[in-house]
């Protein structure tokens, strides 16, 4: 066997005795070493002739594993240290283990997506060192952090084999939208009311979007009670899991929407993807302990559970009221939404045809219509009766879209149509709301989720024929103090009677119910 079995020998002479290089390896070895880089028995399974010459695993890495490939030395390096993550934003072409031990560890380099500079000596074990400093960033986060978005925290604390305690009710919060990019639905119903409800210091909220979805290991999720209480809004790929794992722990369950969802129709470009998933959903609120909503027309579809209505508000924190109304320019009617409402928008279309004309005719006055989204995508759409305002190219969160939606639209008057079908009847006002803040009044269809609010002429308009539609948008056209009057009214019902401080106290009843 001879130098090879001696490691500093085997440096010596493979150094041919210069001091510097025999310091340099030394020191090399050392760390990998000490640091438990390379698991032993794998790789003897990959050098046979390693272990029969009975030379050092870390020894014969530094002079012959090093130009494995990396899928080979995935193989026998700990699983902690992620080497196409490290080569891809440090070492390059250079070895990633050697890179780290020899200068990356001394740059604070880290070892994989998960690390937050975890590794603090190169003469200790790299996973102890690991899972020590994790556990304590955890429990630091989670005396300091009410309002957890951090998947480097989050997601290491749901796959924890050990549960974190604290003094506060922990609340995991799954949502169907990744969180760097909220819409609407999961901003307004989720993350606002429970961000504000953090700074009440009695609560750690976890939140766990699509983007972490991807990221975590499902099958290993709450292996102990990390959360006193699970909120899942409308839909999730892993339902099922989640309800065992709840059942399992004690861990009380919200199931949070704004749409029935369960009644969605055949024709619904949504009905393929919740069709799917229908069993894991019903399992999902069979077994949950209360159900949130926005109106009592949806609390009605839900007849054999807990249900809380909380409704929908004006976020303040996401645009300010427009206090200006427009003054000149041609006349300009506007419809907004996602791309799922060519029914709706299909309602009024020979209203607005006509409605064009007459006023043209009868009173010289240029109509425009235009529209934000709304079309399903790959509709096959007439676009000669509105024009299209295009979206930024960029995807935005209901907060950016919202602040860029204030400064584009310059519009007189707002249209609101709505298909009077079942799924619809479960919707809610928020567009009354959104309209109202935007300072432009509306006509809105004439069903029970605008009907019940709007009450003409003072806040708003209602329709429901073609003539209707033609008749209360004219009205509208021709009379300017009727439009003011209407905008003041809507901001003022909104300012009263849609703030989120009611919402926000609704949510704290309900954790402390069902926690106490």
């Amino acid at each position: 066997m001879g130098f090879k079995s001696h490691p500093l020998l085997f440096i010596a002479v493979k150094s041919k005795g210069n001091l510097k290089k025999i310091k340099f390896n030394k020191r090399l070895f050392d760390s990998i070493k000490n640091l438990n880089l390379i698991s032993h028995e794998d790789y003897f399974k990959v050098h046979s002739d390693c272990l029969k010459q009975n030379i050092v695993p870390e020894i014969h890495y530094l002079y012959y594993g090093v130009y494995d490939e990396d899928n080979i030395k995935k193989t026998y390096v700990n699983c902690l240290f992620d080497l196409e993550f490290y080569r891809k934003n440090y070492s390059g072409d250079e070895d990633p283990i050697l890179h780290y031990v020899s200068k990356g560890f001394f740059n604070n380099n880290l070892i994989n997506q998960w690390d937050c500079n975890y590794i603090k000596f190169l003469d200790e074990d790299l996973t102890i060192q690991f899972y020590k400093n994790q556990k304590l960033k955890i429990e630091e986060e989670l005396r300091y952090n009410y309002y957890i978005t951090d998947k480097k925290i989050s997601i290491p604390y749901i796959n924890s084999n050990e549960e974190f305690r604290t003094d506060k009710i922990r609340v995991g919060v799954f949502i169907n939208d990744p969180f760097i990019d909220l819409a609407p639905c999961p901003y307004i119903r989720i993350h606002e009311p429970f961000s504000r409800l953090s700074d009440s210091g009695k609560y750690n909220f976890f939140v766990y979007g699509m983007d972490s979805f991807v990221l975590m290991d499902i099958d290993e999720i709450l292996k102990v009670k990390q959360f006193d209480i699970v909120v899942v809004q409308r839909i999730l790929p892993f339902l099922d899991v989640l309800v065992d794992k709840c059942r399992q722990h004690g861990i009380k369950m919200v199931y949070e929407t704004d749409d029935d969802l369960l009644g969605v129709e055949e024709n619904s470009p949504s009905f393929e993807y919740v069709d799917r998933v229908r069993s894991s959903i019903e399992k999902y609120i069979d077994n949950c302990d209360i159900v949130t909503v926005t109106t009592p027309a949806l609390a009605r579809k839900f007849p054999n559970k807990d249900v809380c209505i909380i409704r929908n508000y004006y976020v303040d924190s996401v645009f300010q009221i427009k206090e200006d109304i427009k003054e000149e320019g041609p006349i300009t009617l506007g419809y907004y939404g996602t791309l799922t409402h060519t029914k709706d928008l299909l309602l009024i279309k020979n209203s607005i045809i006509k409605l064009k004309k007459l006023m043209k005719d009868d009173y010289g006055i240029d109509v425009k219509f235009e529209i934000i989204g709304g079309f399903n995508e790959g509709d096959e759409v007439d676009t000669s009766w509105f024009e299209v305002i295009d979206l930024p190219p960029n995807p935005m969160n209901f907060a950016n879209f919202m602040g860029w939606l204030s400064k584009t639209v310059n519009w007189d008057i707002g249209v609101v149509p709505l298909e009077n079908s079942n799924f619809n009847k479960g919707k809610s006002e928020l567009k009354y709301i959104e309209l109202s803040v935007l300072g432009i009044p509306g006509v809105y269809s004439d069903m029970e989720v605008y009907n019940s609010v709007v009450h003409e002429p003072y806040n708003g308009l209602l329709a429901k024929t073609e003539e209707e539609w033609i008749n209360q948008i004219k009205k509208l056209i021709l009379d300017k103090n009727l439009r003011k009057s209407i905008r003041d009214n809507a901001i003022e019902d909104v300012v009263e009677n849609y703030s989120i401080s009611g919402r926000i106290q609704k949510w704290d009843m309900i954790f402390n119910k069902l926690i106490n």
